[in-house]
């Protein structure tokens, strides 16, 4: 596969998945955790209102008895194909219900002559809750599993903005994603460029540095440029942990080391990301001297994809070249 081909395939890929995870997976929590809240700042009587129409969309009716006051909630009678059904609820996300909680709850339904029970809370339900609810008819709700049943029945505009809230939440991630997958795809990209072969013999450059020349590498692997990759990626993050001064002292040395090949006259950083090197001879190509040079900057990971600036001495009118380190 080409560089161009995987560069992109990665990036796509990256893409997509950030677009499931932040646009899909991570959205919907917000919208519930958001869509909850909101929930908990209505009143109770507007909150239990939108719950009783759901409700009364899957087949509840309310019963002859009307509401009655029940331990820190409210309680309705509600009925369903001809059986009384008792529902608690409990306004507000504090509230953490236990399995004590459901047997008092159990009690409230036998009491009422009830056949079976919902106990709705906006907060959360532990698993000794649930287990004790499943085993008495009773129906455990908590916030998580109420957004998605009263949702549609908010107003058009409260819906709205949660909808609002919960992509003002998720956008940033988003955007993140992206830029990461598109980054990726550039470093593989970069990293698989091949080498543009000679045209022809190139004279020696008359230097010291004599570099043993490799044969050509072979096309790498999929997995050998994954392991690269890695490999970029954890070198990175320890130039992450060093200090500006240690970056700084870095520069500086190896400046010094380029400084110190018999071609130059001087090398020194023009900008963060460009070596100013100026040459006392040059033979009008100076590529055994460039990669020397490169192969100093790269010996730290941070001066990848360095620009070096070569300049000629004075006497041969050599225009400026640039040369990028990868």
């Amino acid at each position: 596969m080409s560089a161009p081909i995987l560069a992109v395939a990665v990036a796509v890929i990256g893409i997509v998945l950030s677009a499931l995870w932040f646009g899909v997976s991570r959205r919907r929590k917000a919208e519930s955790d958001v869509g909850i809240q909101t929930l908990a700042n209505l009143k109770w009587r507007d909150c239990i209102a939108v719950v009783l129409e759901a409700l009364q969309r899957e087949g509840y009716e309310r019963g002859e008895i009307g509401e009655t006051n029940g331990s820190g909630g409210t309680e309705f009678l509600l009925r369903r194909e001809g059986e009384d059904v008792l529902l608690g609820y409990k306004h507000g996300t504090a509230y953490h219900l236990t399995d004590i909680n459901v047997r008092e709850f159990i009690n409230a339904t036998s009491l009422h002559g009830a056949r079976s029970g919902i106990l709705l809370t906006l907060g959360s339900t532990t698993p000794a809750a649930r287990q004790v609810a499943s085993s008495h008819n009773v129906q455990l709700i908590d916030g998580a599993a109420l957004w998605p049943m009263v949702r549609q029945y908010l107003q058009p505009k409260l819906l709205e903005e949660v909808g609002r809230q919960a992509s003002a939440q998720t956008t940033k991630g988003l955007w993140s994603g992206i830029a990461a997958s598109v980054a990726v795809g550039a470093i593989i990209f970069f990293l698989n460029q091949p080498k543009v072969a000679p045209k022809g013999p190139e004279p020696v450059a008359a230097s010291d540095v004599q570099p043993v020349r490799a044969e050509p590498a072979a096309p790498r692997s999929d997995a050998a440029m994954l392991e690269q990759i890695n490999a970029t990626a954890k070198a990175m993050a320890e130039v992450a942990k060093l200090s500006d001064e240690q970056l700084a002292r870095r520069h500086a040395d190896a400046a010094h080391q380029v400084s110190l090949l018999p071609q130059v006259d001087r090398a020194a950083w023009a900008a963060q990301r460009t070596l100013l090197v100026t040459l006392n001879r040059t033979d009008g190509k100076d590529k055994v001297l460039i990669d020397e040079i490169c192969r100093i900057l790269l010996q730290n990971e941070e001066m990848r994809f360095t620009r070096v600036q070569l300049e000629s001495p004075e006497s041969t009118r050599q225009a400026v070249r640039w040369r990028l380190c990868n």
